[in-house]
């Protein structure tokens, strides 16, 4: 019999960091560098299905944030990012938590720095990221059901936010929304050399972002991409997935202490 073998991961180099905040366009982003044919372009949607990930996401965020209870102190090299991106040459999305940190992880790449109007990007993330991670059911889902399961989203997502936002609590993130975007960007900006840095905005379309890559402009249009509608219906599948999984795995004890009732029931009926 042959032995089974695992398919290895491809090793790739990083090429492109995309340093837009998450709701900055990220996923039409995403597309579009796949589009001009980079190898492997991770998105945080590709995260949801993938417990590893977020397992590499918690403990860089406790690496690299001071304000975590969790800090660490000791950074995360080039060798730990490549747990996850080793097989991407582009990254989006989550990584821009990162900033600075993972451009000094990745010093040759080509930056990307997404730019959104504030008012509209810190509505869309409210709305979309901290209303959903600091809800009842998100609470419920961190508290219960992922320790079941082992998971390390829920409280991955939370650290990084709060890591980017540099407060400790959901409320306070909030109030420093305006600070941390603008430090974000500021600090993005004096980290990166003008001529590996692109400023852009989404509605410039091809031509800023292909003459900055050395990409020839594709005949198709630039995509755009519903990212809320698309990481509403993964969130709300793997949800549905997750409770599946945790009553499979609480079965066996509901069905022993059902059975011991029964059974303390049963005594007590013959003794009487």
């Amino acid at each position: 019999m042959e032995k089974s073998q695992t398919k290895a991961r491809p090793q790739r180099e990083m090429k492109v960091l995309a340093m837009g905040l998450p709701r900055t366009g990220s996923a039409s982003l995403a597309e579009a560098l796949e589009i001009l044919g980079y190898d492997g372009v991770y998105h945080g949607v590709k995260a949801i299905d993938s417990p590893e990930d977020w397992r590499v996401f918690d403990r860089a965020a406790d690496a690299t944030f001071p304000v975590l209870p969790g800090y660490t102190g000791k950074g995360f090299t080039q060798e730990e990012w490549n747990e996850l991106y080793a097989p991407y040459e582009a990254t989006t999305d989550m990584a821009s938590v990162f900033g600075t940190h993972l451009i000094k992880a990745y010093p040759d790449a080509k930056v990307v720095l997404t730019i959104r109007d504030f008012d509209k990007w810190f509505k869309s993330i409210d709305e979309n990221v901290l209303q959903q991670l600091w809800s009842p059911a998100a609470n419920f889902s961190v508290n219960v059901i992922e320790p079941i399961l082992g998971s390390r989203a829920g409280p991955a997502s939370r650290k990084m936010m709060l890591g980017l936002f540099q407060a400790k609590n959901v409320d306070e993130a909030r109030s420093k929304a305006r600070e941390a975007y603008d430090r974000h960007h500021r600090e993005i900006q004096e980290c990166v050399p003008a001529d590996q840095l692109l400023l852009y905005r989404m509605g410039e379309g091809w031509g800023p972002l292909c003459e900055f890559l050395g990409r020839p402009v594709p005949d198709v249009e630039f995509p755009r991409v519903n990212e809320a509608a698309a990481l509403k219906a993964k969130i709300t599948e793997k949800a549905k997935r997750d409770m599946s999984s945790a009553a499979l795995t609480l079965a066996p004890y509901v069905l022993g202490v059902g059975a011991l009732g029964i059974a303390y029931l049963a005594a007590r009926q013959y003794s009487g």
